[in-house]
């Protein structure tokens, strides 16, 4: 069963538009919109990773190959970012 979301799609791409264009801080934004502050520093990355399409619910569980999953792992171990950059870089 589905977790309800604090934030809709909408609210996250407006929430980290004003803290891209320096209209608000990323603290206020985490008090308006109650929810944690590093919750803001993935919406914007993920933002200027995929755009406002990064918010959309999917109706399917994305699947990953084999393949990217291998580069995805042996990028981590090579020490080429944190777990957080690969799975950005990979879109995991």
């Amino acid at each position: 069963m589905p977790h309800k979301q604090k934030a809709t799609a909408d609210e996250k791409v407006w929430i980290v538009r004003e803290c891209l264009a320096g209209k608000i801080s990323k603290s206020e934004a985490a008090c308006y919109l109650q929810v944690d502050k590093s919750s803001i520093y993935s919406w914007i990355k993920r933002y200027k990773a995929e755009g406002a399409a990064a918010f959309q619910p999917s109706k399917f569980n994305r699947t990953y190959t084999t393949e990217l999953k291998m580069k995805a792992v042996l990028s981590y171990l090579n020490g080429e970012g944190s777990l957080r950059d690969i799975c950005q870089k990979y879109r995991i």
